[in-house]
């Protein structure tokens, strides 16, 4: 059976920063699950922003009608990928510029379709400090693939720093504990939908 793919998508300018280490660390957790795993670092893809063609005509919305850009170009690995793990650093309480025009160039593919239907996401915000708004960026990015139909397993919205408190114990950067078994979790969910398919129709 082919391996599960689960693609990342780091929306960070820094590849040595928390948005970055948080990312690898699902990853990671994918990998030693037997996951074959990659990343798009978005600020080293070539892109232009959408030109609202779905406003004027929805028919026009769809893969092969959009300008072609590096984005665009990367739609067939995204199609392949069984799971999206979206990585954003917190501008203004909210995704990176490169994160939101990421996920505008997916509207092609829900329009023709829900071609993204079915496959997990996960999510991360982060900031150096906690200057506020984590859950905020998190969320931004929750609601559009949530819509465009992509499922979302359990721990998979995390955000950082931020500590949580049970009634049992409290957990400090509970985002670093999290990652690592999200993606173990994503693989083993992966296989289990493939052996037992699910028609979302």
């Amino acid at each position: 059976m082919q391996k599960p793919f689960i693609l990342g998508i780091n929306g960070s300018p820094h590849r040595d920063g928390i948005v970055t280490e948080l990312l690898a660390s699902v990853l990671n957790g994918a990998e030693t699950e037997g996951a074959e795993v990659d990343t798009i670092h978005l600020y080293e893809v070539d892109s232009q922003f959408v030109n609202g063609a779905y406003s004027k005509d929805p028919a026009l919305e769809t893969p092969e009608h959009v300008p072609k850009d590096g984005l665009t170009e990367l739609y067939p690995k995204i199609l392949r990928a069984d799971a999206l793990v979206l990585a954003t650093p917190v501008y203004w309480a909210n995704m990176s510029a490169v994160m939101k025009n990421f996920i505008e160039h997916l509207t092609p593919l829900e329009n023709d379709g829900f071609k993204l239907q079915g496959k997990l996401a996960a999510f991360i915000a982060a900031s150096k400090q906690n200057e506020g708004g984590v859950e905020m960026a998190a969320m931004s990015m929750v609601a559009p693939l949530a819509q465009m139909g992509c499922l979302i397993p359990p721990n998979a919205i995390m955000w950082y720093p931020a500590n949580w408190s049970s009634a049992k114990e409290e957990h400090i950067g509970w985002a670093k504990e999290d990652a690592p078994k999200v993606g173990r979790n994503m693989v083993k969910l992966i296989q289990r939908l493939r052996a037992d398919p699910i028609d979302w129709n």
